[in-house]
């Protein structure tokens, strides 16, 4: 006699029908899932840096200064007894100095330690463009770099070189 099904015997019961799996809930499925909901928002993301500026955005002015000095960063963890690991990363910071007839714009860029720095030229004419707190510059191969803007200064009698 059967305890569990006290009206039928064993050998009576009908097979089950098998209970249909929905594959977004499956377990295995998860991480492609995951994956793909968080890799989504990261395809339009170089779609949104690579801002079409247009020509008429693109100012001449003259490179004055480049400068350049190393940035360590430091990051990792270590916990309460001492034990843990961090990682020292040299960032190179370049600082540029441009000049146009109405302002004087100082503006960065950092780079890895193995990067090459921009093909510009100190007290020649060059294309940049200012787009918010961000200025495009274009190196002697026309190709636009991202720089931020640190300060901009409007130009006086006595500023600048003539």
């Amino acid at each position: 006699m059967n305890t569990r099904y006290p009206e039928t015997d064993v050998n009576e019961r009908k097979p089950m029908k098998p209970v249909p799996q929905h594959s977004a809930a499956t377990p295995a499925r998860l991480p492609v899932l995951l994956s793909l909901f968080l890799l989504v928002p990261f395809a339009a993301t170089p779609a949104a840096f690579a801002k079409k500026i247009p020509n008429s955005a693109w100012k001449t002015g003259t490179l004055r200064n480049v400068t350049e000095k190393s940035q360590p960063y430091v990051y990792g963890w270590r916990s309460h007894n001492g034990v843990g690991r961090t990682v020292t990363t040299v960032y190179i910071v370049w600082q540029f100095t441009i000049e146009n007839a109405k302002y004087i714009y100082t503006a960065e860029m950092k780079t890895k330690h193995r990067d090459e720095a921009l093909d510009v030229t100190i007290n020649t004419p060059v294309k940049f463009a200012v787009v918010g707190m961000d200025l495009y510059l274009r190196d002697a191969e026309g190709k636009a770099h991202k720089l931020a803007i640190e300060t901009k200064t409007l130009r006086t009698k006595g500023s600048g070189r003539k």
